[in-house]
């Protein structure tokens, strides 16, 4: 196999008539239409997915949950939830199936301490999983929780406001919520953006 042969397969460079063909370590986003469009038919493990949304509330959690409930039911190690803006209805994360002995919660003030507290639990091989809810974060940090991810091999969530949009990102996935029934794929691992997408979000589980 050639060096770009390699390169293709682990997504790292691609043709956009190929995309589907790339070999992208996912799990399953819950959403059967969405995973269609996402490398690896899913949300990518060993990665940062960054979810941009207009307003606290806008269905991002909901976005997530299917994934992260199943996640929880897998094994025993801690799912991170990292300065959540509310508290999570604990009734409610049951109702989707979620293990919320596995919860763990945790806040931090400043982008250095949250950079450092989610690359220790990423590192610790004791975390499945990680939520961030966070605005402003440098390129230099992004990169290390990037390199974190990469090497815990779960999926990593970062949910920013809308207005971080044109900021660079090195996230391998980044979406953005238009509406509870409109998303846009605006980076992808080997394939073009996608406007527009219709998607139901649903209240409750189905």
């Amino acid at each position: 196999m050639t060096l770009i042969d390699t390169l293709a397969e682990q997504g790292r460079l691609w043709s956009a008539r190929h995309w589907q063909e790339t070999h992208v370590p996912a799990t399953a986003s819950g959403y059967e239409q969405l995973d269609e469009l996402l490398p690896g038919h899913g949300w990518p493990l060993g990665a940062i997915t960054e979810i941009l949304y207009p307003a606290v509330g806008s269905a991002e959690l909901r976005l997530l949950l299917p994934a992260l409930a199943r996640i929880s039911q897998q094994d025993d190690r801690w799912q991170l939830w990292l300065n959540p803006p509310l508290p999570p209805c604990a009734p409610s994360l049951q109702h989707w199936g979620f293990n919320i002995q596995r919860l763990l919660l945790a806040h931090a003030d400043k982008p250095a301490d949250l950079c450092h507290s989610l690359e220790k639990s990423l590192q610790s091989g004791g975390c499945q999983a990680a939520v961030v809810w966070l605005d402003t974060l440098d390129k230099a940090l992004m990169r290390r929780l990037q390199l974190a991810a990469e090497g815990a091999g779960v999926p990593v969530f970062l949910l920013r406001p809308e207005r971080f949009q044109n900021q660079p990102s090195v996230a391998a996935l980044r979406l953005r919520l238009r509406s509870e029934q409109r998303i846009d794929i605006l980076k992808r691992r080997a394939g073009w953006p996608v406007q527009d997408i219709e998607l139901s979000l649903p209240l409750n589980r189905h």
